[in-house]
């Protein structure tokens, strides 16, 4: 027998305590305090009679006026073991994926009618993150202010590339490239998005220590100072397949020095390149066009997708 076994047998009162502490721990998780809640967002559970805290940081951009959480606002833990494909529907629309298994990691309503869906997903290849997807939709017009906010990443002097489009008073489309480090474990400031890495961690997933994103915003004009917005980033890791090392090293995935390494070049011309068409892939989505039947390859591989072992 064990030293934890014999303990276990002769000690009642510690045994006693191991399980209330257990017990406690347990019931923390699922009906955590506030204060819990916001530096643990990913925990199950949220305080009897009160809206999900990750919930309501995560509506901070579609929040009533002063910032106050909506009435609607509320966060899925979805099964990170379902594998995705293809494409998926958020607010009515079709979200086309990129190549590769997609698992669902967190999902939102937000804003005081649940106007705005959020849902981030994560592609594995042999056990390793090659990509994030975080997309916002709106179910219903959303002021125009909310939509220019949306728009800011387009304008961006470090993006390695834009592309900007708009026709006024009908609709405006960007799509852009850029790289996301993650500092300090964190790729956003945005607490969804960091509540979304933090489960990733807890759940073991392991991820590159920086990725390409590769974001696409839409603006369709609904009335009056309102629009339907969607915007899409798509983070790909530069990673040797298989493995969480990167193509180049770190000080070479900024702008001003990206094209000294020709394989941190390569990749982000070619991620370029591919955005370009994914771009039409997505508008035809939002537009309700999309034929699902012609997301083959190449169209739907990114320079990270997933290749035959």
């Amino acid at each position: 027998m064990t030293a934890f076994g014999r303990l276990w047998r002769r000690a009642p009162l510690w045994r006693t305590s191991v399980i209330v502490t257990v017990g406690a721990l347990g019931m923390a998780a699922f009906y955590p305090t506030p204060a819990l809640k916001k530096a643990m967002p990913w925990l199950p559970g949220h305080l009897p009679g009160a809206a999900p805290a990750a919930g309501q940081q995560a509506d901070q951009t579609a929040a009533g006026p002063g910032g106050a959480p909506g009435a609607g606002d509320q966060i899925g833990v979805p099964d990170p073991g379902i594998a995705q494909h293809g494409s998926i529907m958020i607010a009515g629309r079709t979200l086309p994926l990129p190549a590769g298994d997609w698992h669902p990691i967190l999902t939102a309503r937000s804003g005081a009618h649940g106007e705005l869906s959020q849902q981030i997903l994560a592609r594995t290849d042999r056990g390793v993150v090659s990509g994030v997807i975080v997309v916002r939709a709106t179910q219903q017009p959303v002021p125009a202010e909310l939509a220019e906010q949306l728009e800011t990443p387009c304008h961006d002097d470090r993006d390695y590339a834009a592309h900007i489009s708009e026709q006024p008073g009908v609709s405006q489309e960007c799509s852009y490239t850029s790289n996301a480090v993650l500092e300090n474990q964190s790729v956003s400031t945005d607490p969804f998005i960091t509540a979304a890495f933090s489960r990733m961690r807890t759940l073991g997933f392991p991820i590159p220590s920086l990725m390409i994103n590769v974001g696409w915003y839409h603006a369709a004009v609904a009335g009056k100072n309102t629009a339907h917005i969607e915007t899409v980033e798509t983070l790909v890791a530069p990673i040797e397949h298989g493995s969480r090392q990167l193509l180049a090293p770190p000080q070479y995935w900024n702008k001003a020095s990206v094209h000294k390494n020709p394989d941190a070049a390569q990749f982000i011309d070619t991620l370029d390149r591919w955005m370009i068409g994914w771009s039409r892939v997505l508008r035809q989505g939002f537009d309700g066009t999309l034929d699902t039947a012609t997301l083959v390859p190449p169209l739907i591989n990114d320079p990270s997708a997933p290749r035959p072992a």
